[in-house]
């Protein structure tokens, strides 16, 4: 009989999550673990899988061929475990979940996270607004969402960040010129957090800005930067193709870490609080 190799659900979250993020270093900040500990796992699936899974480039760390067979069955094996456990823990859970989140962070992180809770749970109807933090706060604080994920400024993540993400510069490939002596701005529409700490990074650094562009979605902003309409301020993961994230070199002052924080309303049902256990699960780095 051939010898069988089980793979362990672990080291194919971890695969998963590099893959996602493009970086062993983020990876290990998602996941809450060392950069050393998430480089040991791949080392290990490797090893398990006789294959090399990953290639270092400019871009960042991207899957080998092998590594773009294995993502296809890694994310199927991790839906089908999610799903298992999800349904023989609680396979009665139903009812109507009403979410509030901001336009980028839906999009990049908690879109696949929901998808993943409803497989597992396909009997809750799940309702997603997506607006400025500002405006989830306020709606919220009115009765509006059972749960709302807002940007804060960076925080202990015990303190409730389920997500923290390193804030950078971006504009359209080649366009940006260093010398330029006032920074042309593509921000969200007021209120925004975001633009809020875009506008006092450059205050606090003596930089001449003017609004260039002010979009109400995370693809109009995305749409602007790369048209070279102007610079504008995003969560790392939010680069996308033809828009690049700039160094120091860009004479433009540092950005903090900006936190996603998970708010649950008092006297939500079940369906509302294992989502939100869920969430804290997953995006917290532990699924």
């Amino acid at each position: 009989m051939p010898h069988r190799r089980n793979v362990d659900m672990d080291l194919l979250r971890s695969f998963v999550t590099i893959v996602e993020v493009k970086s062993f270093t983020r990876a290990a900040d998602r996941m809450l673990r060392t950069q050393s500990a998430i480089s040991l796992q791949v080392k290990r699936l490797e090893d398990q899988l006789g294959c090399r899974l990953f290639e270092r480039g400019g871009r960042g760390v991207e899957p080998t061929e092998a590594g773009v067979l294995l993502l296809g069955y890694a994310r199927r094996i991790l839906a089908a475990n999610d799903e298992l456990v999800g349904r023989m823990a609680e396979p009665q859970i139903e009812g109507g979940v009403m979410i509030g989140a901001p336009d980028d962070f839906s999009a990049e992180h908690l879109a696949p996270a929901l998808a993943r809770f409803s497989r597992a749970f396909p009997q809750v109807l799940l309702q997603v607004t997506c607006d400025l933090s500002a405006n989830l706060r306020r709606d919220f604080a009115d009765g509006a969402y059972d749960l709302m994920l807002a940007y804060d400024r960076d925080a202990d993540p015990a303190e409730g960040a389920v997500w923290r993400e390193q804030l950078v510069w971006a504009a359209g490939e080649g366009i940006w010129d260093p010398d330029d002596a006032v920074v042309p701005l593509v921000t969200a529409t007021a209120p925004s957090l975001l633009r809020k700490i875009a506008i006092e990074a450059l205050d606090d650094a003596g930089r001449a800005w003017r609004l260039a562009y002010v979009a109400s979605s995370r693809a109009g902003t995305l749409a602007a930067i790369s048209a070279g309409l102007g610079i504008g301020m995003l969560a790392r993961s939010s680069v996308i193709p033809g828009v690049v994230a700039l160094d120091r070199g860009a004479g433009l002052p540092a950005l903090p870490i900006a936190s996603v924080h998970l708010h649950q309303r008092s006297g939500i049902g079940l369906a509302a609080r294992r989502l939100a256990d869920f969430l804290n699960h997953v995006l917290g780095g532990k699924g």
